[in-house]
């Protein structure tokens, strides 16, 4: 768990290091993510997932190592959970606001021994909301499945570019070695 999102990082972080180093997040202090990133790489921690809130909207995020092939088989995921009442959306996370893909947005995160990380951020809702979730063992294909509730307990679904509801906010993670 922490108070800060691990990622997606804020797209204008990604602009200067004068706004990463204004930020109160993990982009801020980049040689502290490097050695729990660095950790996980070199002791080869499967399915570690991140818990986090604190922007006041949700997402899911994949990340990918690469650089050596035990690097591209670990797992690593972040989940962002926030807020369960915020009456306030002039001060709301917009999804436009973070970075969606790290490669794409050049946001790749420099680990030592030539590895590096990607994310991946999905999911994105500023409603009113809390993540339930689940672990599946027992299945084919082991899994952690993330739904994003509303405030009437009522599974959230993406709204469209119409403005209409789309799929359910539900993301099921791979965790499958």
């Amino acid at each position: 768990m922490t108070p800060s999102v691990f990622v997606p990082n804020d797209a204008s972080t990604v602009a200067s290091e004068e706004h990463k180093n204004a930020s109160d997040s993990w982009a801020a202090f980049p040689a502290t993510r490097c050695q729990v990133l660095d950790t996980i790489v070199e002791h080869k921690v499967q399915n570690v997932v991140f818990l986090s809130g604190d922007i006041h909207c949700s997402c899911v995020a994949r990340m990918r190592f690469a650089g050596s092939a035990a690097a591209r088989r670990l797992k690593a995921y972040a989940i962002t959970s926030s807020a369960f009442y915020w009456p306030f959306p002039f001060a709301d996370g917009a999804p436009s606001d973070y970075v969606h893909d790290s490669k794409k947005e050049q946001d790749t995160f420099q680990l030592s021994n030539k590895i590096v990380m990607d994310y991946e951020a999905f999911n994105f809702t500023q409603e009113d909301n809390f993540c339930q979730v689940d672990i599946e063992w027992n299945q084919p294909k082991p899994s952690m499945v993330v739904r994003t509730i509303g405030s009437d307990g009522r599974l959230l679904r993406k709204v469209g570019l119409d403005g209409q509801p789309g799929d359910h906010l539900m993301a099921t993670l791979d965790l499958a070695p």
